[in-house]
């Protein structure tokens, strides 16, 4: 996803400069433009979401998600396991590391040329150094590099004019920043254009400083004599070094027009149009799976002001359902290694915002009941669900609206193989998921029609998160309920909880293999009292 958020950046950009830039002669304006873009394309695409986003239509909406599960010989499978995505890091840090090393080796051949030398002073801070090995005049920050006996060449003085230029303008400064971007983004072919670009406009500057000193002609001449001295060195500006035809060009035109600088005034209102559309904009395309999309069941959140909901409202859902929302978790989810010889068991609840284009924002634990699971199985917790992939948007007045969901998730050191065949199966169990009669919404209204908290609480309820577990049989029939996280609520508030539960009307029962199955279900409530 950032891959393709820097694509369309770094094109946008791009396309301007070509379209709108590249001919003109405001040369150090392109500079800071191509400097400014790439790095703000860096900036954009990674924080896109730090921008101002449009409000929710209608307030902020919390609801809830089924729990997850995960046992200690699914866990052991998982760590064993390599990933495809493995794969592709390694590839991918392997490709950096190659880069650094290049840039690396680059720097160390300047510095040793510069230790082995004849160095002097020159004007402006700047040093020569004189080296064998040196064809090609050329120059690194304030180094400027000539062949031994270089000064008497013809043209030296102008050659040295030019990379005098170049040391001066700090150009090896931008270089050293695009080697560094085209690192970490050794892949994306528009970094190398990035890279060319800078360098051919590091040339005009320099050519424009030296070429003031003699008759352009002259210079030019100068130019193609140049241009089969050598191979130049890497990482450094050479006086011979971008595509000839283009320096010509550009050395021989007339000075743009002051009023043709109004074209970067048009870049300005042009970039802001883009960043607001790219703000407002899906810039991620999602593989669309044929399959119908299945609503997220159970997201539930608890509290008796619950405003009226129309008929197009909806909770965000995970791409494929349920289904593939367990799937995620069991592929990614990892069980804590075990403490003297133990495994924990218990929840942790996550809570997440999901903004109004899908993707998830704050991810943070929900409120502690002072059974707190050990400091490793929340940073679990909080790790998947931070890697989880961009949800459909939930909807509230027919507009996207941001809604706070919660994921417990339930950590079972037992070994589920060996259950009892009669035992109610988890969710992740089975091909379809109970569901309430009338589907999340009409569970949410069932909640916050039924929901009142006792008067013995009223003063010392908190708001808090309570887990309810609780069986939906094969018949459809509730049972079994229990709270297994009671987010520091009072003793009436849980009672309560329990017996509207266990007095809901019949479920659709979980199906798996065309049949009819029991399974536990896990169903978070917040309490909030005003």
């Amino acid at each position: 996803m950032l891959i393709l958020k820097l694509t369309i950046c770094w094109g946008f950009f791009a396309l301007l400069y070509a379209l709108l830039l590249r001919k003109e002669t405001f040369f150090r304006a392109n500079r800071l433009y191509l400097l400014g873009t790439l790095l703000g394309g860096v900036l954009l695409a990674a924080y896109s979401d730090l921008l101002p986003a449009p409000a929710p239509v209608a307030g902020f909406y919390t609801t809830a998600l089924p729990a997850i599960q995960v046992g200690v010989q699914q866990a052991e499978a998982i760590s064993s396991r390599f990933d495809a995505w493995d794969g592709l890091w390694v590839i991918y840090f392997i490709g950096v590391a190659c880069m650094l090393l290049r840039t690396g080796w680059g720097i160390a051949g300047l510095l040793k040329m510069v230790a082995t030398g004849n160095s002097e002073s020159s004007e402006g801070g700047i040093v020569l150094v004189q080296h064998a090995g040196i064809s090609t005049p050329f120059s690194f920050f304030k180094w400027v590099f000539i062949p031994i006996d270089g000064r008497e060449a013809p043209g030296m003085q102008h050659i040295l004019a030019h990379e005098r230029a170049h040391a001066r303008g700090w150009h090896s400064l931008d270089i050293m920043l695009v080697e560094l971007i085209s690192a970490a983004c050794w892949f994306h072919p528009l970094v190398y254009w990035y890279r060319r670009s800078l360098r051919t406009v590091h040339e005009y500057l320099a050519d424009a400083h030296a070429s003031g000193l003699t008759d352009k002609k002259q210079y030019g001449l100068l130019l193609i004599r140049q241009s089969q001295s050598g191979m130049p060195v890497a990482f450094a500006n050479h006086f011979f070094q971008s595509p000839l035809k283009q320096r010509l060009i550009m050395l021989m035109k007339q000075h743009s027009a002051p009023v043709r600088a109004l074209r970067y005034a048009l870049v300005l209102p042009l970039t802001a149009l883009f960043i607001v559309l790219f703000q407002k904009a899906p810039v991620v395309a999602q593989s669309v799976q044929t399959k119908q999309f299945a609503e997220v069941p159970a997201a539930v959140i608890a509290k008796s002001d619950v405003p009226a909901e129309t008929p197009c409202d909806k909770s965000p859902s995970f791409e494929g359902g349920m289904e593939a929302m367990f799937t995620f978790f069991g592929k990614n989810l990892v069980y804590p290694a075990a403490v003297d010889g133990k495994f924990s068991e218990g929840t942790v609840a996550v809570s997440f915002t999901v903004k109004e284009d899908g993707y998830i924002r704050d991810v943070h634990l929900s409120e502690a009941d002072g059974a707190r699971m050990p400091a490793a199985y929340e940073a679990e917790a909080l790790r998947v669900v931070s890697q989880l992939p961009r949800f459909n948007p939930g909807m509230k007045s027919c507009k996207p609206a941001a809604f706070e969901l919660c994921i417990p998730i339930r950590f079972k050191a037992g070994n589920e193989k060996n259950s009892a065949p009669e035992k109610p199966k988890e969710l992740m169990d089975v091909e379809a998921a109970p569901v309430f009669p009338g589907g999340e919404s009409a569970l949410m209204q069932y909640l916050a029609k039924n929901i009142v908290i006792p008067d013995a609480d009223k003063k010392t309820t908190p708001v808090g998160l309570v887990v309810i577990r609780f069986i939906v049989g094969q018949d459809g029939r509730v049972g079994s309920a229990e709270i297994i996280k009671d987010g520091g609520v009072g003793k009436a508030t849980q009672e309560h909880l329990l017996e509207i539960v266990t007095n809901m009307p019949r479920w659709t029962p979980a199906q798996k293999e065309g049949k009819a199955v029991s399974t536990y279900f896990t169903l978070p409530v917040r309490i909030a009292i005003d």
